[in-house]
């Protein structure tokens, strides 16, 4: 069995990185040492190449409040923005629309974000065979796993910011067990703006017209290392 997710494509002009210590540091895109801005495809003998296998990973944080089915409560900042943005895509529920109601409501910049979520939701139901509105079947599971992430601003301000996700998603069900063909190394984002103390979810059109996709993730790459892929540490 196979589960249908919700992807997009995305960009960026201000890309989260990694300094020696791990810590995030914001260069602009352009002095990152990509090859879609370099003339020669030869890696520069000045440039300490890495891959995001042997990278230092970005420390996720947990939520400071979990309430109405999602947690919350992030700091203002790049740990804070990336681990906003994995929490709640590994948290989303998928089919059952009335809990996608309040945990949209908790984490969306706006009541049209909120509406689009649960559309997904319901046309993600209907796809399955399921009435348009309705809880999750019985014995039916998902679980969500985000193995890297490339955090990059729209704007030079560090705000709104695209977070791109590489992550992998399984089905379990009472009968069938472990699902036997889950998805593996899909890629989404999510765009978050601050907004009232937390990181929200936006799917303000004209932001999304700014998003350019990245390299696609691959954990042995140089180039996907070099674009500002991380792999994630789960928050202990």
């Amino acid at each position: 069995m196979a589960l249908v997710a919700v992807s997009a494509a995305g960009g960026a002009a201000v890309t989260a990185m990694l300094d020696d210590d791990g810590g995030p540091v914001r260069t602009d895109a352009k002095a990152s040492p990509s090859p879609s801005t370099s003339v020669s495809s030869t890696p520069s003998a000045q440039v300490e190449w890495r891959t995001p296998a042997t990278s230092r990973s970005v420390h996720l944080v947990k939520p400071k409040l979990h309430e109405n089915g999602i947690g919350t409560g992030f700091d203002n900042n790049g740990p804070g923005v990336v681990s906003a943005a994995v929490s709640y895509w590994e948290d989303l529920d998928l089919l059952d629309d009335v809990i996608a109601r309040r945990q949209w409501a908790a984490i969306a910049a706006s009541p049209d974000t909120v509406d689009e979520g649960v559309s997904e939701v319901r046309k993600l139901r209907e796809g399955v065979g399921l009435p348009p509105s309705g809880g999750t079947p019985g014995g039916l599971t998902f679980s969500t796993n985000v193995n890297a992430v490339l955090a990059r601003s729209l704007d030079r301000s560090g705000d709104p910011v695209v977070v791109w996700m590489s992550y992998d998603r399984f089905a379990t069900t009472a009968d069938e067990g472990v699902d036997d063909d889950p998805l593996r190394d899909e890629t989404t984002h999510l765009i978050l703006t601050w907004q009232d103390g937390d990181w929200k979810v936006t799917t303000d059109p004209a932001l999304e017209a700014k998003v350019r996709g990245p390299r696609a993730y691959d954990p042995a790459s140089k180039y996907a290392w070099a674009d500002g892929w991380r792999r994630v540490t789960d928050a202990e």
